[in-house]
């Protein structure tokens, strides 16, 4: 049977915020959700941009950057203007090659500004037939307060948005 062309298989996006548990929780999604021969992973780590202001730093939020062919001399650079962008590049690419080493076709994007508004954003914009999304389980008060990014996701994406709790990876 032939391989599926890219843009035949399931569009899978893994968010993932730099933690332990975003790891681990790629790691399970790899075990128990994506399938070599019909999906395609999309990795993407949404990342707060700061700026220098005078007295400090501040958060100010850009539209999602991604590296597409005609720009990505572009989007490198940008990445490495940024503190965390290095790392978390590091980070995808080694996620990358062990969806290589499993023959998962796959690709990466860094998203600059808040996870809450990023991803919905790129879900909408993009076709993507799952997002897989971790939970910290703030807790009923604390994710009114500080709010939450999987709610935020389950509310504004236009696709299904699987939510793991951390407890269950």
């Amino acid at each position: 049977m032939a391989e599926r062309s890219i843009s035949d298989k399931r569009r899978i996006v893994i968010a993932y915020d730099g933690t332990d548990d975003a790891r681990k929780l790629f790691d399970w999604s790899i075990k128990n959700i994506v399938n070599p021969a019909t999906d395609h992973v999309v990795l993407v780590s949404a990342q707060p941009r700061t700026g220098k202001t005078g007295g400090g730093e501040r958060r100010s939020s850009l539209h999602m950057l991604s590296t597409t062919p005609t720009r990505v001399n572009e989007a490198i650079e940008q990445v490495n203007k940024e503190p965390c962008g290095d790392t978390i590049r590091a980070v995808l690419s080694s996620m990358a090659e062990q969806l290589r080493t499993a023959r998962i076709s796959s690709e990466q994007h860094i998203l600059w500004g808040d996870p809450k508004d990023t991803l919905p954003k790129y879900t909408q914009k993009n076709a993507v037939d799952l997002l897989i999304v971790g939970s910290r389980g703030l807790g009923s008060i604390k994710s009114v307060l500080v709010g939450s990014v999987s709610d935020k996701c389950v509310h504004e994406c236009p696709c299904p948005v699987l939510v793991v709790r951390n407890a269950v990876i």
